[in-house]
């Protein structure tokens, strides 16, 4: 059965906006600022779904453009701007980053841990989204399915196979499970006979962005199957990991491409900052 990414993600917004308003009663706009080095077009396309995702629950967005000749030193002084600044509440450095400008690491570290709302700094107090949206996902079907266990214990007994392990995907999914004691396997380019261990899964991510990196032979039937990796082809149009037309039948649930993961992942951004707000202004969750 297919998930609808983009009517779980509204109903997440429509339950934030209620809390922003309530903020903005109390003369708080939960703000985010948003730092973009050179013109990728992929980051362009990702900062307007999250403009439009503010624009949705009446939080705001501050989108500071800066070209690719800027220099470390003045992306450091953008980022301690905004860290010292008490109206911004969350602060993203967009990836990727100019490695002449700096290591993304590097730059990284330079965000205020109260306002690391993409959640990449070690011991965050944020989520990293796209683990949080697959974690709404797969508790939206346990919700369908109208399974009596509670979601942690409803994981615990799955296989689960995460499928990349990139920083920004499949390493902060994997530890989002572990984090639930979730026994969680790891496939990546070394990994022998990966095959049979996706055969075995009875819930598979995968973080790759490449062509068929998932078929409907190497799954098992009724299987969950999301897709966080997206490539595109050589008309510009979006896919997943996976052929959806080859799984469909087989898969028990998937996510298409687009319409996926993408939307869940900017409204749980918009949740953390919701909760950067909440905690900046000595409120609580």
């Amino acid at each position: 059965m297919l998930i609808d990414g983009k009517m779980l993600a509204d109903t997440i917004l429509s339950n934030l906006r209620s809390r922003v308003a309530a903020l903005a009663a109390e003369g708080v706009v939960p703000t985010l600022a948003v730092i973009q080095v050179g013109d990728n077009p992929a980051s362009m396309a990702y900062i307007r779904q999250k403009q439009k995702a503010a624009d949705n629950i009446g939080a705001r967005l501050i989108f500071d453009h800066q070209t690719a000749s800027v220099t470390g030193g003045g992306l450091y002084n953008l980022i301690a701007k905004y860290n010292s600044d008490p109206s911004v509440h969350g602060l993203i450095i967009q990836r990727p980053i100019p490695e002449e400008v700096g290591r993304v690491d590097d730059v990284l570290v330079k965000v205020q841990k109260a306002k690391d709302v993409d959640g990449f700094l070690p011991d965050s107090p944020f989520e990293v989204p796209v683990a949080a949206a697959v974690g709404e996902i797969l508790q939206s079907i346990l919700t369908n399915t109208k399974d009596t266990n509670d979601f942690a214990n409803w994981l615990r007994k799955k296989k689960i196979v995460v499928i990349g392990r990139g920083g920004t995907a499949g390493t902060p999914i994997a530890t989002y499970f572990q984090k639930l004691e979730c026994a969680t396997s790891i496939i990546h380019s070394q990994t022998s006979h990966p095959e049979k261990i996706l055969r075995s899964a009875d819930i598979i991510i995968s973080c790759v962005g490449k062509e068929r990196v998932v078929t409907g032979k190497s799954i098992t039937p009724g299987c969950i199957l999301i897709s966080v990796g997206i490539w595109r082809d050589a008309l510009g149009k979006l896919h997943g990991d996976y052929d959806e037309s080859d799984i469909s039948s087989i898969a028990g649930w998937y996510t298409p491409t687009p319409g996926g993961v993408g939307p869940v992942n900017v409204a749980c951004l918009m949740k953390n900052v919701i909760k950067a707000c909440t905690i900046q202004k000595g409120g609580q969750l």
